[in-house]
């Protein structure tokens, strides 16, 4: 039976942590890519709540920093600046937007199931995510002077897909003729303004069940909402929902 020499030992010793040494350097890059993207992720999160609540030119970069523990230097390494933080804040909401609506579009049946599964998208989503949807009316209301120097504008995409959306069914005749801005705006307006409310008036008028529950609230308004949206189309039924 051979038995190891103290050489041999010294060998596989010296083998066995150079072995070690060369798997800590290829994990420790990946271990710190894991660690910048949950540290981006979060920065994400805080900075949408604080451009939610304060707005653009309400929220400081410091601020934002000290919120998640960093100083203004570590903010940077992840976003160079509050214009490229704001526009990735966006472009998540976007992000968010746009799979929601390709899940909804996916299973629709014609242009009429499908102007009614994006104005269900557009409603519940507002009200299961309040932060985003203050953060988008924010955008629309607030920053008027920064829109007009914006570089690219991230929830452009989802707007233009609902105008498409819109415009199929005006071609079906199931919606009025006419600039497919009117009803978006009217939508998205009413959803925002409807949700926002819901709390004050259900303490107004605590009699009417409608304003007991966001879902109970949400149904009706898409309901409403469905109603305006078909009014003026032409009087037949979609063939492509029977």
């Amino acid at each position: 039976m051979l038995r190891m020499t103290d050489t041999d030992r010294l060998t596989a010793r010296s083998t066995t942590a150079r072995s070690t040494q060369a798997q800590r350097a290829r994990t420790r890059p990946a271990r710190r890519r894991e660690r910048g993207e949950e540290t981006r992720a979060l920065l994400l999160d805080e900075a949408e709540r604080l451009f939610a609540a304060h707005g653009f030119h309400g929220v400081g970069l410091a601020a934002l920093a000290a919120a998640r523990g960093l100083g203004n230097a570590g903010l940077l390494h992840h976003f160079p600046s509050k214009a490229r933080l704001y526009g990735a804040v966006l472009a998540r909401v976007g992000a968010e937007l746009d799979a929601l609506l390709d899940a909804a579009l996916a299973d629709a049946g014609g242009p009429r199931d499908a102007a009614c599964a994006m104005v269900r998208v557009q409603a519940t989503w507002t009200a299961e995510r309040p932060q985003g949807a203050r953060l988008v009316l924010r955008e629309l209301l607030d920053n008027l002077d920064r829109v007009g120097r914006a570089r690219s504008l991230p929830l452009a995409g989802y707007v233009d897909r609902m105008c498409r959306v819109i415009e199929a069914a005006q071609a079906a005749g199931h919606v009025a003729a006419g600039p497919v801005v009117l009803p978006l705006t009217q939508l998205l307006g009413g959803f925002a303004y409807a949700l926002a409310v819901r709390p004050t008036f259900a303490q107004m008028r605590p009699q009417d069940a409608v304003l007991a529950s966001d879902a109970a609230f949400v149904d009706a308004l898409v309901a409403l909402a469905e109603a305006a949206l078909f009014t003026g189309g032409h009087a037949h039924a979609d063939p492509d929902a029977r």
